[in-house]
């Protein structure tokens, strides 16, 4: 199983409404692409800049090739929204991961 994860700064002006948007957004438009399932949003809880907080946003899929079509099509054209609404007020990466154990 691939786990997708994207790593989110976010700063403190725009936090709740980040988590709303994500929660209304991005999650329901990633699962109806039917290449991710199993959504898990996770708060960081080391401080990595004054005045922002971060978040994990992970998505598992069933192979590699799901999880980098998903994001450079779907998620893509999300991020891209994303980053009209907030701007520069967050900063975004994404990391491919293999589960080990079940």
């Amino acid at each position: 199983m691939i786990i997708l994860n994207t790593t989110f700064h976010v700063h403190s002006s725009v936090e709740d409404k980040f988590l709303r948007w994500v929660r209304v957004n991005y999650i329901p438009q990633a699962l109806s692409s039917g290449m991710l399932y199993s959504p898990s949003l996770a708060r960081i809880l080391i401080d990595v800049e004054p005045e922002s907080a971060s978040f994990a946003l992970q998505f598992s899929a069933g192979s590699i090739e799901d999880a980098s079509r998903w994001h450079d099509g779907n998620g893509d054209v999300l991020r891209r929204k994303l980053s009209r609404v907030f701007g520069d007020r967050i900063v975004y990466f994404t990391t491919y991961m293999e589960k080990l154990i079940l």
